[in-house]
């Protein structure tokens, strides 16, 4: 046992320092190409800090635990807003631009009800996988399409950092990234899936807390550093394009690879309360736009009800 937690520590550390350079060095590659920041925020940090989820979800469903992959992507989504949000609003107040977040809501709220009624029949199959991916191609091409619509002199704003660094550098960076990525990624499926097994608890359950914390590292340390450097468009960037690419890429992919049968728990716990946090999210953008911030008080309800959802899972698991 002791083999297995120290492996699922030294994994994931390295899933969070790999992604956390995955992602700076998407981030200059995206600078040196004069891409938008807002851009970057969406694309680039948020599907680019989602890779973690991806590839564990992907590993875990060849392996043959597909409730670790789909428990993997929706605690990740209730974690990203609830956990990485929280904690980002107790460090600074959240400001938003209602003018720029308007279409990404609208793009989050639906990938979440596509999932929702995909899995309504309490099945992921191939055909699910399939909508799935295709929906997060056509959510990628108008995200774009309407977040250059945005670009501005300020976002297109580079740094030194960008210049410094050629093209080849930057790409091997991300190679590198990516790498490390996939090698700790197999690292926490193999340490996670032997505790499960020793402890007699379900892949299900050990990818909605212990794993989905650990592959939102990423994210938490992102929003974070952001929020310090002001840049409140990365931070609402980052959580809703992960979020985007954990609902219809990562258990798109699962889907694809093994078809998977819907626990009721899921239907009846994890479900509803992923789209109780995704709502209150969208409602809170909403109500405090007239101001342009949300407010730091948030940040420890948001914690408290993470905290909640740990507590629900391990009392039911029980």
């Amino acid at each position: 046992m002791f083999i297995f937690i120290a492996a699922l520590i030294i994994g994931f550390a390295l899933l969070a320092w790999s992604a956390d350079k995955f992602a700076d060095y998407a981030l200059l590659l995206g600078k040196h190409l004069q891409v938008s920041n807002f851009i970057i925020g969406f694309v680039v940090l948020g599907f680019g800090t989602s890779a973690p989820e991806l590839l564990v979800s992907a590993l875990s469903a060849l392996q043959g635990n597909p409730g670790l992959a789909i428990g993997n992507a929706m605690g990740s989504n209730v974690t990203n807003i609830l956990l990485v949000l929280g904690v980002t609003l107790c460090v600074l107040p959240l400001y938003i631009d209602k003018n720029v977040l308007q279409g990404n809501f609208l793009l989050l709220i639906t990938a979440t009800i596509l999932f929702s009624v995909l899995i309504l029949d309490k099945n992921l199959h191939l055909l699910d996988g399939i909508i799935l991916i295709l929906a997060l191609l056509l959510s990628l091409f108008l995200l774009t399409r309407f977040n250059l619509k945005q670009k501005s002199d300020e976002n297109l704003a580079s740094t030194d950092d960008g210049k410094d660094k050629n093209l080849l550098s930057l790409s091997l960076g991300l190679l590198f990234g990516l790498v490390v990525l996939m090698l700790s990624s197999k690292l926490v499926v193999w340490s996670a899936a032997s505790i499960a097994e020793q402890m007699g608890i379900s892949d299900l359950i050990i990818g909605l807390t212990i794993v989905a914390l650990g592959t939102s590292l990423p994210e938490l340390a992102t929003c974070v550093a952001s929020a310090l450097k002001k840049h409140s468009e990365l931070v609402l960037g980052n959580i809703i394009g992960s979020n985007i690419f954990n609902t219809l890429g990562v258990t798109g992919v699962a889907s694809v690879i093994a078809t998977y049968s819907v626990p009721n728990q899921v239907m009846m716990r994890d479900l509803p309360i992923m789209l109780i946090t995704t709502g209150a999210l969208f409602l809170l953008a909403w109500i405090f736009a007239k101001i342009n911030k949300i407010p730091r008080t948030f940040g420890m309800l948001f914690i408290l009800g993470y905290l909640g959802y740990m507590f629900s899972i391990f009392k039911q698991s029980l």
